[in-house]
């Protein structure tokens, strides 16, 4: 195996790659990238079994071969040489040689042979998305992944299409805390109606990876897969087998209040209000009276203090008091894109809802604390 290519493409491989790797000590060569010398490029291969992560570094590659290295040496040695330095990388029996300018390194890795086989998948369907619609839908969704292992099924994202509204995906997740709901814009008409569960890390990457910009992103889903290409990396990750709850079942259907709060001006006072909140309790009190137009919102604890902050709103409905977790209330603040958020109460012990005053592509459910 012998190649060459410069620091900037290598490491911006290398790190597109390398964070899925770590600490497996069960399989000590999951902590290893694969280096792929091939005749049509050198590829970069991390996995950890459940994802993998490949991508495509341009270079010149002069002796094809393969061979694994430690990700964290690798990334961090890389990221060391100059900026404008160019790297010669070939095998010399068990070691990798990297030449730059002064500098020559022997690596130790492992054989290729080790390293678990690149996963294939077989398409049955697509959806193409704008890449920052997907990208900012994910991030709305990843903030109500459970992280309990009793259900495994809410450890994801779901994703799915239906006939009734063929022009977007659903994108939804619950902790039995809150939920958040995203509708997001499709480029595509999927042959079939899909309904998938994404693994919380496969979600998170694919949030990593994804532009900014409105380009096109495809995502391709087989039987228990599904793949991405993003410019020159490919994500392929198992999904999750199982099947999600009917969660719109918890969604109240009316309410008693409804108020329209200033997102950013809310946002700080409840981040104030959290300073002051109980430690393990995370409460801020929320008084609602619509005819005053005037959210209060206090918190208390003997450590700390006390803090009151009233919110001018618009509101019609009766007079309310909701105890709420401060996280999680300013992390569905922060998922609306308006400037203003509806925010809806039936009362102090039902769900309560945020949603986007002008727009219908999201929407938060959040449990109260019981008073």
């Amino acid at each position: 195996m012998k190649f060459t290519c410069t620091k900037e493409n290598f490491l911006q491989g290398i790190q597109a790659v390398a964070a899925i790797t770590g600490k497996q000590v069960h399989l000590p060569i999951l902590n290893n990238l694969l280096l792929l010398a091939e005749k049509t490029g050198l590829r970069v291969v991390g996995t950890n079994l459940e994802l993998s992560i490949i991508a495509t570094v341009r270079g010149k590659v002069e002796q094809e071969g393969s061979y694994t290295v430690p990700a964290k040496t690798l990334a961090e040695y890389i990221a060391l040489l100059p900026a404008e330095a160019h790297i010669d990388c070939e095998l010399e029996g068990n070691e990798l040689l990297l030449k730059s300018g002064r500098q020559r390194t022997k690596m130790k890795g492992s054989p290729a042979t080790d390293f678990p086989a690149a996963p294939t998948i077989e398409k049955n369907n697509e959806l193409t998305f704008p890449a920052d619609r997907l990208k900012r839908g994910l991030q709305r969704v990843l903030i109500s992944v459970s992280h309990s292992e009793v259900r495994p099924e809410l450890q994801g994202v779901l994703m799915f299409t239906d006939a009734v509204d063929d022009l977007r995906a659903t994108l939804a997740s619950t902790d039995s805390y809150r939920l958040s709901e995203v509708k997001v814009e499709l480029l595509n008409h999927p042959e079939n109606p899909i309904r998938i569960i994404i693994p919380q890390r496969t979600a998170q990457e694919f949030h990593r990876l994804l532009p900014s910009g409105a380009d096109p992103v495809t995502l391709a889903v087989g039987e228990g897969q599904i793949s991405c290409a993003i410019g020159d990396v490919h994500i392929v990750s198992r999904l999750i087998d199982g099947t999600y709850p009917d969660y719109r079942q918890i969604i109240p259907k009316t309410w008693n209040t409804e108020l329209k709060v200033p997102v950013e001006e809310t946002q700080k006072a409840i981040k104030a209000a959290s300073l002051f909140a109980t430690v393990g309790v995370s409460a801020v009190s929320l008084d609602i009276k619509p005819a005053e137009e005037t959210l209060n919102i206090t918190s208390a604890s003997s450590q700390a203090g006390e803090h009151s902050a009233d919110i001018g709103v618009e509101g019609t409905g009766q007079e309310n008091r909701v105890i709420l977790n401060h996280r999680y209330l300013v992390d569905g603040l922060m998922s609306v894109d308006d400037e203003r958020a509806l925010f809806r109460v039936v009362s102090g012990e039902a769900p309560c809802i945020i949603q986007p005053e002008k727009t219908d592509d999201y929407l938060y459910i959040i449990m109260p604390i019981r008073q």
